[in-house]
């Protein structure tokens, strides 16, 4: 029950913040994320709702904002999942751009740099699905 609280917290605050708030993003992405962890426990709408948040908070965010990153890879988690349950490649290929994305944003020495190169891991996924050895 606490996650269901924690998503209608989310919801109340986000109806708070007007469209063009600053932090309207950040709002965005942490309501997709509890949505995706109550989608791993049972619900396929939160996941479909949740790539929409992401997809949201990241239109939010232009080029060099800081949170962007973040935005980049919660997207790419919840299409990973998404391909994961239903195979749709199209989501699998969306999640291997946004990681690539998100990627450049960290260069060498950068602290999240080694998270960008694992979430590219899935990569292993789109080998498996197409036998391309590029992957």
């Amino acid at each position: 029950m606490d996650l269901d609280e924690a998503i209608l917290l989310h919801r109340n605050a986000l109806q708070l913040l007007p469209v063009g708030h600053p932090g309207r993003s950040a709002f965005l992405n942490n309501l997709a994320v509890s949505l995706t962890t109550r989608f791993n426990q049972s619900e396929r709408t939160d996941l479909d709702e949740a790539i929409s948040l992401c997809r949201n908070a990241l239109e939010l965010q232009a080029e060099g904002h800081q949170d962007r990153f973040a935005s980049l890879n919660n997207l790419a988690i919840s299409l990973t999942t998404r391909f994961a349950q239903s195979g749709e490649q199209a989501d699998l290929y969306k999640a291997i751009s946004l990681h690539r994305n998100a990627l450049e944003l960290q260069p060498e020495g950068h602290p999240n740099r080694s998270a960008s190169l694992n979430n590219l891991a899935i990569l292993l996924r789109r080998f498996e699905q197409s036998g391309e050895r590029t992957d």
